[in-house]
Protein backbone atom coordinates (compact mmCIF):
# COMPACT_ATOMS: atom_id res chain seq x y z
CA UNK A 1 0.00 0.00 0.00
CA UNK A 2 0.90 3.73 -1.17
CA UNK A 3 2.30 5.65 1.73
CA UNK A 4 1.74 8.76 -0.34
CA UNK A 5 0.74 12.24 1.61
CA UNK A 6 -1.03 14.52 -1.14
CA UNK A 7 -4.13 14.80 1.22
CA UNK A 8 -3.26 14.84 4.64
CA UNK A 9 0.00 14.54 6.81
CA UNK A 10 -1.11 11.92 9.86
CA UNK A 11 -3.01 9.30 6.98
CA UNK A 12 -1.90 7.72 3.64
CA UNK A 13 -3.88 8.48 0.92
CA UNK A 14 -4.91 5.03 0.15
CA UNK A 15 -6.41 4.77 3.58
CA UNK A 16 -8.37 7.59 2.95
CA UNK A 17 -9.49 6.48 -0.92
CA UNK A 18 -10.63 2.93 0.53
CA UNK A 19 -12.80 4.66 3.28
CA UNK A 20 -14.27 6.74 0.52
CA UNK A 21 -14.43 4.14 -1.75
CA UNK A 22 -15.95 1.75 0.90
CA UNK A 23 -18.82 4.39 1.73
CA UNK A 24 -19.20 4.71 -2.55
CA UNK A 25 -20.13 1.40 -2.59
CA UNK A 26 -22.74 1.55 0.15
CA UNK A 27 -24.59 4.31 -1.76
CA UNK A 28 -24.07 2.69 -4.87
CA UNK A 29 -25.74 -0.69 -3.88
CA UNK A 30 -28.83 1.21 -1.78
CA UNK A 31 -29.79 3.74 -5.26
CA UNK A 32 -28.76 0.47 -7.81
CA UNK A 33 -30.13 -2.83 -6.30
CA UNK A 34 -33.31 -1.81 -4.93
CA UNK A 35 -36.12 -3.07 -7.40
CA UNK A 36 -39.92 -1.54 -7.89
CA UNK A 37 -41.70 -3.98 -5.96
CA UNK A 38 -39.69 -3.65 -2.51
CA UNK A 39 -39.51 0.22 -3.32
CA UNK A 40 -43.45 0.16 -3.26
CA UNK A 41 -43.84 -2.33 -0.94
CA UNK A 42 -44.98 -0.46 1.88
CA UNK A 43 -46.81 2.19 -1.54
CA UNK A 44 -45.57 4.89 -3.05
CA UNK A 45 -47.60 7.84 -1.86
CA UNK A 46 -48.62 9.30 -5.21
CA UNK A 47 -49.59 12.34 -4.59
CA UNK A 48 -46.42 13.16 -2.79
CA UNK A 49 -45.17 11.69 -5.97
CA UNK A 50 -46.54 13.69 -8.07
CA UNK A 51 -46.15 17.10 -6.24
CA UNK A 52 -42.15 16.28 -5.36
CA UNK A 53 -41.86 15.96 -9.27
CA UNK A 54 -43.82 19.31 -10.00
CA UNK A 55 -42.28 21.25 -7.02
CA UNK A 56 -39.03 20.19 -5.93
CA UNK A 57 -37.49 17.91 -9.50
CA UNK A 58 -38.35 20.62 -12.16
CA UNK A 59 -40.88 18.10 -13.65
CA UNK A 60 -38.34 14.95 -13.38
CA UNK A 61 -39.77 11.61 -11.92
CA UNK A 62 -36.68 10.04 -12.06
CA UNK A 63 -35.08 12.56 -9.57
CA UNK A 64 -38.27 12.22 -7.66
CA UNK A 65 -38.14 8.57 -7.55
CA UNK A 66 -34.47 8.84 -6.37
CA UNK A 67 -35.37 10.49 -3.69
CA UNK A 68 -37.68 7.92 -2.56
CA UNK A 69 -34.95 5.35 -2.75
CA UNK A 70 -32.94 7.59 -0.77
CA UNK A 71 -35.21 8.08 1.96
CA UNK A 72 -35.66 4.51 2.41
CA UNK A 73 -32.48 3.40 2.57
CA UNK A 74 -31.36 6.48 4.95
CA UNK A 75 -31.15 4.25 7.96
CA UNK A 76 -28.19 2.40 6.10
CA UNK A 77 -26.73 5.07 4.37
CA UNK A 78 -26.26 6.58 8.00
CA UNK A 79 -25.05 3.81 9.22
CA UNK A 80 -22.26 4.06 6.02
CA UNK A 81 -21.02 6.85 7.26
CA UNK A 82 -21.05 5.96 11.02
CA UNK A 83 -18.39 3.17 9.31
CA UNK A 84 -16.75 5.77 7.33
CA UNK A 85 -15.99 7.80 10.43
CA UNK A 86 -14.84 4.84 12.28
CA UNK A 87 -12.82 3.86 9.35
CA UNK A 88 -11.15 6.84 9.13
CA UNK A 89 -10.10 7.52 12.63
CA UNK A 90 -8.60 3.82 12.16
CA UNK A 91 -6.36 5.05 9.51
CA UNK A 92 -4.36 7.85 11.46
CA UNK A 93 -0.87 6.82 11.88
CA UNK A 94 -0.58 4.71 14.84
CA UNK A 95 -4.43 3.59 15.11
CA UNK A 96 -6.38 0.43 13.94
CA UNK A 97 -10.09 -0.73 13.80
CA UNK A 98 -10.48 -3.04 16.58
CA UNK A 99 -12.75 -5.76 15.81
CA UNK A 100 -11.27 -7.96 18.30
CA UNK A 101 -11.87 -5.92 20.85
CA UNK A 102 -15.41 -4.16 22.63
CA UNK A 103 -14.55 -1.08 20.93
CA UNK A 104 -14.08 0.67 17.37
CA UNK A 105 -10.58 1.73 17.26
CA UNK A 106 -7.62 1.44 19.09
CA UNK A 107 -3.99 3.34 19.35
CA UNK A 108 -1.37 0.66 18.63
CA UNK A 109 0.37 0.85 21.83
CA UNK A 110 -3.22 0.07 23.27
CA UNK A 111 -2.67 3.55 24.99
CA UNK A 112 -6.16 4.99 23.56
CA UNK A 113 -9.17 3.01 23.00
CA UNK A 114 -12.39 4.85 21.29
CA UNK A 115 -15.72 4.17 20.47
CA UNK A 116 -17.27 5.69 17.64
CA UNK A 117 -20.34 7.75 16.95
CA UNK A 118 -21.29 9.80 13.98
CA UNK A 119 -24.02 11.81 16.04
CA UNK A 120 -24.65 12.95 19.63
CA UNK A 121 -28.16 11.53 19.88
CA UNK A 122 -27.41 7.99 18.44
CA UNK A 123 -27.70 6.43 21.79
CA UNK A 124 -30.45 6.02 24.24
CA UNK A 125 -29.29 5.93 28.19
CA UNK A 126 -29.20 1.77 28.01
CA UNK A 127 -26.99 1.89 25.13
CA UNK A 128 -24.97 4.67 27.01
CA UNK A 129 -25.02 2.58 29.64
CA UNK A 130 -23.85 -0.45 27.41
CA UNK A 131 -20.89 1.80 26.00
CA UNK A 132 -19.49 2.94 29.37
CA UNK A 133 -19.34 -0.70 31.00
CA UNK A 134 -17.69 -1.91 27.58
CA UNK A 135 -14.65 1.13 27.66
CA UNK A 136 -14.52 0.93 31.79
CA UNK A 137 -13.75 -2.97 31.03
CA UNK A 138 -11.11 -1.84 28.55
CA UNK A 139 -9.75 0.49 31.30
CA UNK A 140 -9.57 -2.16 34.28
CA UNK A 141 -7.55 -4.49 31.41
CA UNK A 142 -5.00 -1.67 30.50
CA UNK A 143 -4.46 0.43 33.61
CA UNK A 144 -2.83 2.55 31.58
CA UNK A 145 -4.74 3.72 28.97
CA UNK A 146 -7.60 6.44 28.65
CA UNK A 147 -10.77 5.39 26.60
CA UNK A 148 -12.89 7.52 24.61
CA UNK A 149 -16.55 7.73 23.64
CA UNK A 150 -15.77 9.86 20.17
CA UNK A 151 -19.01 12.05 19.00
CA UNK A 152 -17.80 12.98 15.80
CA UNK A 153 -21.03 15.45 15.69
CA UNK A 154 -21.19 16.60 18.65
CA UNK A 155 -23.00 19.93 19.97
CA UNK A 156 -20.01 21.90 21.21
CA UNK A 157 -15.87 21.05 21.06
CA UNK A 158 -15.41 18.92 24.46
CA UNK A 159 -13.40 16.58 26.07
CA UNK A 160 -14.22 15.56 29.57
CA UNK A 161 -14.83 13.12 32.05
CA UNK A 162 -17.53 10.89 30.79
CA UNK A 163 -20.38 10.38 33.77
CA UNK A 164 -23.36 8.11 33.24
CA UNK A 165 -26.11 6.84 35.14
CA UNK A 166 -26.72 3.01 35.30
CA UNK A 167 -29.29 1.60 37.62
CA UNK A 168 -29.58 5.00 39.31
CA UNK A 169 -26.20 5.67 40.43
CA UNK A 170 -23.87 7.56 38.84
CA UNK A 171 -20.82 5.92 36.79
CA UNK A 172 -17.11 8.24 36.74
CA UNK A 173 -13.68 7.06 35.98
CA UNK A 174 -11.16 9.89 35.10
CA UNK A 175 -9.68 7.31 32.23
CA UNK A 176 -12.96 7.60 30.10
CA UNK A 177 -13.86 10.91 28.36
CA UNK A 178 -16.77 11.62 26.39
CA UNK A 179 -14.84 13.52 23.35
CA UNK A 180 -15.72 15.77 20.10
CA UNK A 181 -13.80 14.51 16.90
CA UNK A 182 -12.06 17.88 16.39
CA UNK A 183 -10.57 17.07 19.91
CA UNK A 184 -9.74 13.65 19.38
CA UNK A 185 -8.21 14.10 16.04
CA UNK A 186 -5.36 16.90 17.73
CA UNK A 187 -5.00 14.23 20.23
CA UNK A 188 -4.71 11.26 18.02
CA UNK A 189 -2.37 13.90 15.63
CA UNK A 190 -0.82 16.72 17.53
CA UNK A 191 -2.44 18.59 15.11
CA UNK A 192 -5.15 21.01 16.33
CA UNK A 193 -6.16 21.51 13.05
CA UNK A 194 -6.24 18.20 11.70
CA UNK A 195 -10.09 17.48 11.62
CA UNK A 196 -10.30 20.91 9.36
CA UNK A 197 -7.55 19.88 7.34
CA UNK A 198 -9.19 16.60 6.32
CA UNK A 199 -12.80 18.17 6.13
CA UNK A 200 -11.03 20.81 3.37
CA UNK A 201 -9.01 17.84 1.53
CA UNK A 202 -12.41 15.40 1.28
CA UNK A 203 -13.31 17.22 -1.99
CA UNK A 204 -9.86 17.00 -3.64
CA UNK A 205 -9.74 13.20 -2.60
CA UNK A 206 -13.68 12.68 -3.59
CA UNK A 207 -13.24 14.34 -6.85
CA UNK A 208 -9.98 11.84 -7.78
CA UNK A 209 -11.84 8.52 -6.44
CA UNK A 210 -14.72 9.46 -9.21
CA UNK A 211 -12.36 10.66 -12.13
CA UNK A 212 -10.50 7.29 -10.99
CA UNK A 213 -13.92 5.68 -10.99
CA UNK A 214 -15.08 7.00 -14.27
CA UNK A 215 -12.28 5.27 -15.96
CA UNK A 216 -13.15 2.19 -15.60
CA UNK A 217 -14.94 -0.29 -18.28
CA UNK A 218 -18.97 -0.77 -17.50
CA UNK A 219 -19.19 2.65 -15.19
CA UNK A 220 -22.63 4.30 -15.10
CA UNK A 221 -23.16 7.92 -14.00
CA UNK A 222 -24.89 8.93 -11.30
CA UNK A 223 -28.83 9.33 -11.90
CA UNK A 224 -28.99 6.99 -14.45
CA UNK A 225 -28.03 3.54 -12.70
CA UNK A 226 -31.25 3.55 -10.20
CA UNK A 227 -32.56 0.16 -10.95
CA UNK A 228 -36.13 0.85 -9.73
CA UNK A 229 -36.87 3.39 -12.17
CA UNK A 230 -36.05 1.31 -15.26
CA UNK A 231 -38.16 -0.85 -13.93
CA UNK A 232 -41.17 1.84 -13.64
CA UNK A 233 -40.55 3.12 -17.23
CA UNK A 234 -41.09 -0.09 -18.46
CA UNK A 235 -44.38 -1.18 -16.71
CA UNK A 236 -46.07 2.34 -17.59
CA UNK A 237 -44.55 1.85 -21.26
CA UNK A 238 -46.71 -2.01 -21.73
CA UNK A 239 -50.14 0.47 -20.94
CA UNK A 240 -49.24 3.24 -22.83
CA UNK A 241 -48.83 5.49 -20.07
CA UNK A 242 -46.77 7.75 -18.27
CA UNK A 243 -44.40 7.27 -15.10
CA UNK A 244 -46.20 9.30 -12.50
CA UNK A 245 -49.87 7.82 -13.86
CA UNK A 246 -48.03 4.03 -13.62
CA UNK A 247 -46.86 4.91 -9.95
CA UNK A 248 -50.87 5.86 -9.19
CA UNK A 249 -51.62 2.90 -10.93
CA UNK A 250 -49.44 0.42 -8.81
CA UNK A 251 -50.74 2.42 -5.24
CA UNK A 252 -54.23 2.07 -6.50
CA UNK A 253 -54.68 -1.18 -7.92
CA UNK A 254 -57.56 -2.27 -6.27
CA UNK A 255 -59.18 1.15 -6.28
CA UNK A 256 -61.90 1.87 -8.72
CA UNK A 257 -61.18 3.00 -12.30
CA UNK A 258 -57.44 2.41 -11.54
CA UNK A 259 -56.75 -1.35 -12.86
Amino acid sequence: MSKTRHYVDFMSDDKLLAAIERLYRSYEKAFATKSLKKLNKNIIDPFKFQFDTAFLYDGNPEKALQSEVFRQNDKSITNAIGMFQQQLLGSIDGFEESPSLPCDIRKMDDSIFAEVKNKHNTMNVRSAAGVYDELAGLAKSYPKAVCYLVEVIAKRSVDKVWSVTINQTVQQNTRIHLISADRFYALATGNEHALKDLCDALPDAIRDFLEEEREKEGFVESGTRIAAYQELCEQAGQYGIGVIEQIYRMAFSDYLKFK
